[in-house]
């Protein structure tokens, strides 16, 4: 276990390296830390036997919610039009037969407390879920009560209280920032 720390933290250090290395200006230094510090970044998955980087992905907001007025967010709460947080693709392409998995990503305390395991439903070549947005944090309407842990500093871990019936999930943080999205399968699949 202490290995697959080390590793995961060694792994992090060379992507902090290779940004440094990277020429770019100073504002866009600035602004990069900024989104950078609000966004889950560097998850990992245990598969039983070792932690596996988990690639991220970007989605998107569609509804009234998204960036439209505050009247048409307040007839979405109220029973109008709902707003969904959208991921392209009807499954993701990282399949789990754990109905409990393991996660473990690197964050302040208050991010790492603000992570959520939204459950999507499957709509023709998309996975949705229902999303509120307004003033303060973005809620996902469909989540799963989650166990998050210290494990270093730094460092944290997250499992799902319950198991997990077999469909689509995605750790998140906001409707801004990427997701870590996964496919839980029936064993024998």
């Amino acid at each position: 276990m202490q290995e697959a720390i080390r590793s995961f933290r060694a792994v992090s250090s060379f992507f902090l390296l290779a940004g440094v290395l990277v020429a770019i200006s100073p504002r866009d230094v600035a602004s990069a830390d900024t989104a950078e510090n609000h966004s889950l970044k560097q998850v990992a998955y245990d598969d039983g036997s070792s932690w596996k980087a988990m690639e991220l992905m970007t989605g998107s907001v569609n509804g009234p919610g998204g960036g439209a007025t505050p009247v048409a967010r307040f007839k979405a709460d109220l029973g109008g039009p709902k707003t969904y947080y959208v991921l392209s693709g009807p499954v993701s392409e990282l399949a789990l037969t754990i109905a409990r998995p393991r996660f473990r990503f690197e964050a302040e305390e208050w991010m790492a407390r603000r992570v959520r395991l939204a459950q999507f439903e499957v709509m023709e070549m998309m996975r949705r879920t229902p999303v509120q947005v307004g003033n303060g944090p973005t809620v996902f309407q469909r989540g799963t009560e989650v166990e998050v842990t210290k494990v270093s500093d730094g460092v944290w871990e997250l499992r799902p209280k319950k198991s997990l019936q077999p469909g689509e999930y995605a750790l998140v943080l906001d409707e801004t920032g990427p997701v870590a999205d996964f496919t839980v399968v029936e064993r024998g699949y």
